[in-house]
């Protein structure tokens, strides 16, 4: 028996970041930034705490939608630099990927000012005789941020850490502080909106981006040292921390302070009624909370741009692939995001120099332009998960075990629909702007053709999607069972068929070929077509999905080749042969040659079951063992993705995967992280003796359910040795449960 070994790939660059370093602290300090100091007093003065409770859960749960979203991609593929763009660009391809990889990149890009606003107006509301040098405030603050994002990344996280342990005292100072004035009465004055308040999308609009933080995390992608790990984990652990403290501090508030202090000083009473007076402690905080947003933002911003260029999706793009040093460094991606902050900060510093209260200040305008690229973002992420899902790929096999297409079907809608709200005219702009980019990229590659009608656009579409599937690169994650069972008499032989739909779970496409032997070759389409339609019926009485195919030949072997030539719609055809085992003698020596030229000839994969009953259908149950008897890579791959295939049947999901090999440490261990890297769960089972499989299989798998084995002898041409075979098949086989030997042409891979 032979392996593969299988070896992680090394990091092009990066710093192998780990999950509390590279996605937790970013993430949560991103989260815990301008909107937690600056706002949430404000939008919770002005609807009251039972409204924002609802602004809380509603933007808490399309957050939280998102993040299992991004959790389940994040920990189905290998992850490179781009964070989310390259989730997406892998997932939608790169017509998506390019549109919304520039829409991340701008929003991620505008936050940065919007935070870093925050921090000077924190400042001037301190000490009001600053106010006129508001645009110098905002152009050193933002220049200090640069600074740190040029020196690197690793110098930006060792800040963090910093900024946590301020932002966490600060953040105790101010929700200490005031507990001393808690009483229900304020709580129940500040339990409804203020007078006036008639809807609540504006303040969802300026909360909002409180919750956007997560991506600070996943933009570190490309600087993670295991982010199928960290990514889910830190995301998941920030996301939870940081609402935890939103509540506390909404609560609090309700309890303790005035509505119309809320409203007018939503910072200053935070200073005033610090801890033992300690109101510069809540500035310090202030400061630490919307910098490291920013600072957090800075470091994605370039990112996104560095990966866009490594992609080269867009003409003359590919200047910012180039990094700086050994770590990889976006430089060049870092000027562009600094152009386009530069003149914003002018724009806010002047704006908010005769600002003197919260109602109009520029961050109310940039908090609503920043809550819709995100809320755009988020949707596409959302999109990407459920068609990754829905799409029903057999590689979609995520680590990730808590996610479900309704929640990304619930997070996309829950997006578009809060961005029409937020800004109608805005949104419809942003769609037509993203959409632009997406036929822009696809013209480039992609011919399109459109219908006008019902059947005419499906036929339309899908004859378009066939011209350009050969035009996409083949890879062995998008391999799909494509199954063509050759099933003598269906009637008789319907438990090879219900296998077949059991192994494809209608994820590929199924063809039932019915050959029938007959020398008078007159009049075949008027005598096939009968045959066809009973075969059609009897595909409808049993609920079979399969594509039905009668041939009428003189002898079998032609019409085996034949069949093999010419039954595809090209670039679709079979990757799966599968037959039963032949019952006669006689017939022994022509199946190994038909069986030699499915594999040798036509490059096809193949199933045999081995011990067919005439009366056994599948059975459906909950529980039992599938058992592997695993020679090869190529082998094990396609029989142990098969097994992963009936597991998902809804009355198979408690079966037991049982891989059989013979007890060799390394190879027990190297079996066990293609497991692991695979996502798949199974037990391996190492036997002592040696592997007959004839003779040890009835030993161990006479009580499983099904079993795979692969079947090397097929190649023999030895007339002798191949009727030696069908005897000890028949034999040791013959009262076991269901056997398919399989023949891999190493096309399916367990890695993909």
């Amino acid at each position: 028996m032979e392996e593969t070994k299988h070896t992680e790939p090394a990091a092009a660059g990066g710093y192998n970041f780990g999950t509390f370093a590279g996605v937790y602290t970013p993430a949560l300090l991103t989260i815990l930034g301008l909107v937690m100091f600056m706002r949430t007093n404000f939008v919770l003065g002005s609807v009251g705490l039972f409204h924002m409770f609802l602004i809380l859960l509603v933007g808490g749960s399309i957050t939280l939608a998102t993040g299992l979203s991004i959790s389940a991609i994040a920990t189905n593929t290998d992850m490179g630099g781009g964070g989310a763009y390259y989730l997406i660009s892998r997932v939608l391809g790169p017509s998506f990927g390019t549109s919304i990889g520039l829409t991340l990149f701008v929003s991620q890009s505008l936050a940065i000012p919007f935070n870093i606003l925050g921090a000077s107006e924190a400042i001037v509301s301190g000490w009001p005789v600053l106010r006129p040098w508001f645009p110098a405030i905002n152009l050193a603050l933002g220049a200090m941020i640069f600074l740190l994002v040029w020196k690197g990344a690793d110098w930006a996280i060792k800040a963090q850490y910093v900024i946590m342990t301020v932002l966490g005292l600060s953040i105790l100072f101010f929700l200490l502080g005031p507990l001393g004035n808690f009483s229900l009465e304020n709580l129940q004055a500040n339990w409804g909106a203020a007078e006036g308040v008639t809807s609540l999308i504006p303040y969802f609009a300026i909360f909002f981006p409180a919750v956007t933080g997560i991506m600070a995390g996943v933009n570190m992608s490309g600087d993670l040292r295991k982010p199928h790990i960290s990514i889910p984990r830190g995301t998941l652990y920030a996301l939870g921390t940081a609402m935890g403290l939103y509540l506390v501090q909404i609560i609090v508030s309700a309890g303790c302070f005035p509505r119309e202090e809320m409203i007018k000083t939503p910072y200053l009473i935070l200073t005033r009624n610090a801890l033992f007076g300690l109101g510069f402690m809540v500035l310090a905080g202030v400061q630490a909370a919307t910098l490291s947003t920013a600072l957090g933002w800075a470091l994605g911003a370039p990112r996104v741009l560095q990966s866009l260029g490594v992609d080269n999706v867009l003409p003359g793009i590919g200047m910012f692939r180039a990094g700086v040093g050994p770590q990889n460094e976006p430089r060049r991606a870092i000027v562009v995001v600094l152009i386009i902050v530069t003149p914003i900060l002018i724009w806010a510093g002047i704006s908010g120099r005769n600002s003197t209260g919260a109602e109009n200040s520029p961050i109310n305008a940039m908090s609503e332009l920043v809550s819709l690229f995100f809320l755009f973002t988020y949707a596409i992420i959302n999109l990407a998960a459920f068609v990754e899902s829905i799409g029903a790929n057999p590689s979609f096999r995520p680590r990730f075990r808590y996610f479900h297409w309704s929640v990304a079907v619930y997070g996309a809608a829950a997006c578009i629909l809060a961005s029409f709200l937020i800004d109608f005219w805005l949104s419809v702009v942003a769609l037509l702007v993203i959409s632009g980019l997406y036929v822009w990229t696809r013209f480039r590659n992609l011919s399109m053709t459109y219908g006008d009608a019902r059947r005419g656009f499906v036929y339309s579409r899908i004859h378009s999607l066939l011209l350009q599937l050969p035009l996409l690169p083949l890879h062995p994650k998008n391999w799909r069972p494509t199954i063509a069972v050759l099933s003598g008499d269906p009637v008789r032989r319907g438990a090879l068929i219900d296998y077949a739909i059991l192994f494809s779970q209608r994820r590929g496409i199924l063809s039932v070929i019915q050959i029938i032997i007959s020398g008078d070759t007159r009049h075949i389409g008027e005598r096939r077509t009968p045959q066809l339609q009973a075969l059609r019926k009897l595909a409808q009485e049993r609920d079979w999905p399969i594509f039905p195919s009668v041939v009428i030949a003189p002898e079998f072997d032609s019409a085996l080749r034949i069949i093999l030539q010419s039954h595809s719609l090209d670039p679709i055809r079979p990757n799966i042969v599968m037959m039963g085992w032949p019952a006669k003698a006689e017939r022994i020596p022509p199946f190994f040659s038909h069986l030699q030229m499915i594999v040798e000839d036509f490059r096809r994969n193949a199933l045999v079951l081995a011990n067919e009953r005439t009366t056994f259908t599948p059975q459906r149950y909950d529980g039992g063992t599938i058992d592997i008897w695993w020679q090869s890579s190529a082998g094990g791959s396609l029989m142990t993705i098969l097994a992963y295939l009936v597991q998902l049947d809804r009355n198979w999901r408690k079966s037991v995967l049982r891989i059989f090999l013979p007890m060799d440490k390394e190879k027990v261990r190297r079996i066990r992280k293609v497991l692991d890297a695979a996502r798949i769960e199974a037990e391996i089972v190492g036997l002592n003796e040696e592997v007959r499989l004839r003779t040890v299989l009835p030993k161990y798998s006479s009580g499983a359910e099904l079993i795979f084995i692969e079947f090397p002898d097929y190649s023999t041409r030895d007339e002798r040795r191949q009727l030696i075979t069908h005897e000890l098949i028949k034999r040791d086989l013959g009262h076991l449960p269901p056997c398919f030997l399989v023949v891999s042409n190493g096309e399916a891979d367990l890695l993909a």
